[in-house]
Protein backbone atom coordinates (compact mmCIF):
# COMPACT_ATOMS: atom_id res chain seq x y z
CA UNK A 1 0.00 0.00 0.00
CA UNK A 2 0.97 3.68 -0.88
CA UNK A 3 2.88 5.89 2.44
CA UNK A 4 0.65 9.21 2.51
CA UNK A 5 2.64 12.22 3.12
CA UNK A 6 1.52 15.36 3.54
CA UNK A 7 3.04 18.68 1.77
CA UNK A 8 4.52 20.57 4.76
CA UNK A 9 3.41 24.07 4.71
CA UNK A 10 5.77 26.74 3.99
CA UNK A 11 4.80 29.58 5.52
CA UNK A 12 5.28 31.85 8.38
CA UNK A 13 2.99 30.72 10.71
CA UNK A 14 3.46 28.85 13.76
CA UNK A 15 3.53 25.21 13.65
CA UNK A 16 1.30 23.17 15.57
CA UNK A 17 1.59 19.44 16.06
CA UNK A 18 -0.64 16.44 15.38
CA UNK A 19 -0.80 15.60 19.23
CA UNK A 20 -2.06 18.83 20.16
CA UNK A 21 -5.23 18.52 17.81
CA UNK A 22 -6.91 15.41 19.13
CA UNK A 23 -9.79 13.87 17.19
CA UNK A 24 -12.85 14.38 19.96
CA UNK A 25 -15.78 13.37 17.30
CA UNK A 26 -16.48 12.64 13.57
CA UNK A 27 -19.59 12.17 11.04
CA UNK A 28 -18.38 8.25 10.85
CA UNK A 29 -19.62 7.44 14.56
CA UNK A 30 -17.04 8.56 16.57
CA UNK A 31 -17.12 10.73 19.87
CA UNK A 32 -19.56 12.47 21.62
CA UNK A 33 -21.23 13.53 18.48
CA UNK A 34 -21.16 10.12 16.64
CA UNK A 35 -24.50 8.54 17.44
CA UNK A 36 -26.24 12.05 16.39
CA UNK A 37 -24.36 12.23 12.68
CA UNK A 38 -24.24 8.72 12.05
CA UNK A 39 -27.98 8.41 12.73
CA UNK A 40 -28.20 11.96 10.17
CA UNK A 41 -26.20 9.72 7.48
CA UNK A 42 -28.55 6.56 8.46
CA UNK A 43 -31.52 7.87 7.67
CA UNK A 44 -31.22 10.80 5.51
CA UNK A 45 -28.55 10.27 3.82
CA UNK A 46 -26.16 13.25 4.39
CA UNK A 47 -23.66 13.97 3.08
CA UNK A 48 -21.54 16.67 5.06
CA UNK A 49 -18.64 15.15 6.90
CA UNK A 50 -16.76 16.90 9.61
CA UNK A 51 -14.47 16.27 12.25
CA UNK A 52 -14.49 17.89 15.73
CA UNK A 53 -10.62 18.41 17.00
CA UNK A 54 -9.65 19.99 20.63
CA UNK A 55 -7.96 23.30 19.92
CA UNK A 56 -5.60 25.33 21.82
CA UNK A 57 -7.24 27.43 23.98
CA UNK A 58 -7.71 31.26 23.05
CA UNK A 59 -4.86 31.13 20.46
CA UNK A 60 -3.20 34.49 19.19
CA UNK A 61 -2.59 32.38 15.97
CA UNK A 62 -5.91 32.09 14.84
CA UNK A 63 -4.76 31.17 10.93
CA UNK A 64 -2.31 28.54 11.93
CA UNK A 65 -5.05 26.78 13.79
CA UNK A 66 -7.31 26.70 10.80
CA UNK A 67 -4.59 26.01 8.56
CA UNK A 68 -3.85 22.89 11.13
CA UNK A 69 -7.51 21.73 10.93
CA UNK A 70 -7.49 21.83 7.28
CA UNK A 71 -4.39 19.46 7.12
CA UNK A 72 -5.43 17.06 9.80
CA UNK A 73 -8.92 16.99 8.30
CA UNK A 74 -7.81 15.66 5.17
CA UNK A 75 -5.38 13.57 6.98
CA UNK A 76 -8.73 11.39 9.03
CA UNK A 77 -10.78 11.52 5.88
CA UNK A 78 -7.92 9.36 4.07
CA UNK A 79 -7.73 7.29 7.21
CA UNK A 80 -11.34 6.41 6.66
CA UNK A 81 -10.82 5.59 2.98
CA UNK A 82 -8.26 3.06 4.20
CA UNK A 83 -10.54 1.48 6.94
CA UNK A 84 -13.23 1.63 4.30
CA UNK A 85 -10.87 -0.42 1.47
CA UNK A 86 -9.36 -2.74 4.31
CA UNK A 87 -13.47 -3.76 5.52
CA UNK A 88 -14.40 -5.07 1.77
CA UNK A 89 -10.98 -6.27 1.12
CA UNK A 90 -11.96 -8.58 4.37
CA UNK A 91 -15.48 -9.28 3.63
CA UNK A 92 -14.39 -9.84 -0.20
CA UNK A 93 -12.17 -12.76 1.28
CA UNK A 94 -14.45 -14.15 3.75
CA UNK A 95 -17.50 -14.36 1.80
CA UNK A 96 -17.13 -13.55 -2.22
CA UNK A 97 -20.36 -14.88 -3.06
CA UNK A 98 -22.27 -12.12 -1.12
CA UNK A 99 -21.09 -9.91 -4.10
CA UNK A 100 -22.94 -9.75 -7.44
CA UNK A 101 -20.13 -9.08 -9.33
CA UNK A 102 -16.19 -10.95 -9.19
CA UNK A 103 -13.97 -8.47 -6.95
CA UNK A 104 -10.60 -9.04 -6.67
CA UNK A 105 -9.10 -8.75 -2.81
CA UNK A 106 -5.36 -8.03 -4.16
CA UNK A 107 -6.72 -4.81 -6.44
CA UNK A 108 -8.86 -3.37 -3.54
CA UNK A 109 -7.04 -0.23 -2.05
CA UNK A 110 -7.38 3.37 -1.31
CA UNK A 111 -5.01 4.25 -4.67
CA UNK A 112 -7.21 1.93 -6.76
CA UNK A 113 -11.01 4.36 -6.05
CA UNK A 114 -10.25 7.55 -4.30
CA UNK A 115 -6.64 7.92 -2.97
CA UNK A 116 -7.09 10.87 -0.92
CA UNK A 117 -4.33 13.61 -2.11
CA UNK A 118 -3.73 17.35 -0.97
CA UNK A 119 -1.27 19.97 -1.51
CA UNK A 120 -2.27 22.22 1.19
CA UNK A 121 0.58 24.62 -0.37
CA UNK A 122 -2.32 25.20 -2.71
CA UNK A 123 -5.04 26.31 -0.74
CA UNK A 124 -6.38 29.83 -0.38
CA UNK A 125 -8.81 30.24 2.62
CA UNK A 126 -11.08 33.86 3.21
CA UNK A 127 -13.24 34.41 6.43
CA UNK A 128 -16.98 33.96 6.05
CA UNK A 129 -19.45 35.23 8.21
CA UNK A 130 -21.86 33.29 10.10
CA UNK A 131 -24.65 34.19 7.66
CA UNK A 132 -22.86 33.01 4.54
CA UNK A 133 -21.72 29.52 6.07
CA UNK A 134 -25.38 29.26 7.55
CA UNK A 135 -26.34 29.53 3.78
CA UNK A 136 -24.52 27.38 2.21
CA UNK A 137 -24.35 24.76 4.69
CA UNK A 138 -27.59 24.25 4.42
CA UNK A 139 -27.63 23.92 1.18
CA UNK A 140 -24.91 21.16 1.34
CA UNK A 141 -27.16 19.37 4.12
CA UNK A 142 -30.47 19.33 2.69
CA UNK A 143 -29.65 19.42 -1.30
CA UNK A 144 -27.55 16.16 -2.08
CA UNK A 145 -27.91 15.08 -5.53
CA UNK A 146 -29.74 11.97 -4.46
CA UNK A 147 -31.97 14.22 -2.02
CA UNK A 148 -32.51 13.14 1.64
CA UNK A 149 -35.31 11.15 3.02
CA UNK A 150 -37.87 13.71 4.21
CA UNK A 151 -41.13 14.62 3.02
CA UNK A 152 -40.65 18.64 2.86
CA UNK A 153 -38.35 21.07 2.33
CA UNK A 154 -39.64 22.52 5.76
CA UNK A 155 -38.95 19.50 7.52
CA UNK A 156 -35.22 19.37 5.91
CA UNK A 157 -34.55 23.06 6.80
CA UNK A 158 -35.64 21.89 10.27
CA UNK A 159 -33.59 18.72 10.61
CA UNK A 160 -30.92 20.85 9.46
CA UNK A 161 -31.17 23.63 12.22
CA UNK A 162 -31.50 21.50 14.83
CA UNK A 163 -28.42 19.81 13.76
CA UNK A 164 -26.03 23.00 13.48
CA UNK A 165 -27.53 24.12 16.60
CA UNK A 166 -26.56 20.11 18.70
CA UNK A 167 -23.47 20.56 16.89
CA UNK A 168 -22.03 24.21 17.34
CA UNK A 169 -24.41 25.82 19.79
CA UNK A 170 -24.00 29.59 19.30
CA UNK A 171 -22.08 29.76 15.53
CA UNK A 172 -20.97 33.84 16.99
CA UNK A 173 -18.34 31.75 18.46
CA UNK A 174 -16.52 30.64 15.90
CA UNK A 175 -14.25 32.37 13.49
CA UNK A 176 -14.92 30.58 10.40
CA UNK A 177 -12.50 30.38 7.36
CA UNK A 178 -14.12 28.88 3.81
CA UNK A 179 -11.12 27.23 1.50
CA UNK A 180 -10.78 27.23 -2.20
CA UNK A 181 -10.98 23.47 -3.78
CA UNK A 182 -8.77 23.00 -6.08
CA UNK A 183 -5.55 21.25 -3.99
CA UNK A 184 -7.44 17.99 -2.85
CA UNK A 185 -8.74 15.21 -5.30
CA UNK A 186 -11.14 15.26 -2.41
CA UNK A 187 -12.96 18.08 -4.23
CA UNK A 188 -13.03 16.25 -7.82
CA UNK A 189 -16.54 14.62 -7.47
CA UNK A 190 -18.74 18.04 -6.32
CA UNK A 191 -16.75 20.40 -8.46
CA UNK A 192 -18.10 17.98 -11.64
CA UNK A 193 -21.47 20.10 -10.83
CA UNK A 194 -22.87 20.01 -7.68
CA UNK A 195 -20.59 21.66 -5.61
CA UNK A 196 -17.56 21.11 -3.60
CA UNK A 197 -17.08 23.02 -0.02
CA UNK A 198 -14.64 22.98 3.19
CA UNK A 199 -14.97 25.15 5.89
CA UNK A 200 -13.18 25.21 9.40
CA UNK A 201 -14.32 26.93 12.48
CA UNK A 202 -12.40 27.66 15.39
CA UNK A 203 -13.66 28.86 18.83
CA UNK A 204 -11.57 30.15 21.83
CA UNK A 205 -12.74 27.49 24.10
CA UNK A 206 -10.90 24.74 22.41
CA UNK A 207 -13.43 23.69 19.64
CA UNK A 208 -12.01 23.36 15.87
CA UNK A 209 -14.31 21.56 13.29
CA UNK A 210 -13.30 20.59 9.89
CA UNK A 211 -16.52 20.57 7.42
CA UNK A 212 -16.37 19.04 3.92
CA UNK A 213 -18.43 17.96 1.31
CA UNK A 214 -18.01 16.96 -2.22
CA UNK A 215 -19.98 14.70 -4.09
CA UNK A 216 -21.86 13.99 -7.78
CA UNK A 217 -24.28 11.19 -9.36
Amino acid sequence: MECFSATPLNRNVIRLTMNEFQLISDSFGTGEHGNHLADLEQRLHVVVECFLFATPLSTADVEAVHEQLARQGMDERFKRNEEYFANLKRNVVADPDRFMNTVDPDKLGPSDRFYIKYEIDNATSSLVDMDEFVREYTYAFTDPPYGIRCSCDDEKRAICSQSMTRLFGDLSDFTIRKWSTDWSNYFDAGNEWWGAFLWTLVSDDGRGWWIGASTTD
